[in-house]
């Protein structure tokens, strides 16, 4: 009889308990070290994971790619989200064709009485469009994207969100004018996906 083949075994990260207080309670966190991306532990660590999970499951690519083409068939890839009533503005975002990430629009509406949401045919564009965000640039030299925080202010003049071009669920909250199209220069670092105007647009919280 043949040898049978054993499954490779999964890599185990190794405990270095580090002693951490919340609340006067005292409790070790054996993987804390875990935290710090930049250590070549960590990332030997991760890639020796990410090569055990390729392995274990390299013979469901076909069918992953047969999944992905099926939905890709049916998914309308140029298309437009329900146009959102925002003050004086439609609100809503873009999709195109061959680009991999929305792009947030706005349009000014045509009159206060204007219950009328845009429309997107194909071929044409929508009068007056101002482009808020578009994820494809903002992704551009990155292999990695998320948005997270996306608000306009309430006088509608400035843009805040947030973006990660790394995946460790760390943002980087920027803010646009939308008069000028320019970014503001300063920015806040890591920080949660979730951020916003303060009422009076003079905060971020």
């Amino acid at each position: 009889m043949g040898r049978v083949r054993s499954a490779p075994e999964a890599p185990r990260a190794a405990r270095r308990p580090v002693p951490r207080s919340h609340h006067g309670d005292e409790v070790e966190d054996a993987y804390e070290w875990l935290r710090a991306k930049d250590d070549a532990g960590v990332r030997s660590h991760l890639e020796a994971e990410n090569a055990f999970t390729e392995a274990r499951t390299a013979h469901l690519a076909p069918l992953r790619e047969q999944i992905f083409e099926e939905i890709r068939s049916r998914t309308l890839e140029t298309d437009m989200s329900v146009p959102v009533r925002r003050g004086q503005w439609w609100y809503y975002t873009r999709s195109v064709e061959g680009q991999q990430y929305g792009i947030h629009c706005r349009a000014p509406l045509g009159s206060p009485d204007d219950w009328d949401p845009p429309a997107l045919s194909p071929g044409s564009e929508v009068p007056g469009e101002q482009v808020l965000l578009d994820a494809n640039r903002e992704a551009e030299g990155h292999e990695f994207f998320a948005l997270g925080s996306f608000e306009v202010s309430t006088d509608t003049t400035r843009l805040l969100y947030a973006v990660d071009t790394v995946g460790d669920e760390r943002y980087t909250i920027r803010v646009r004018d939308l008069e000028s199209g320019e970014l503001l220069p300063d920015e806040i670092p890591d920080t949660f996906a979730g951020a916003t105007f303060s009422p009076d647009g003079r905060h971020i919280v």
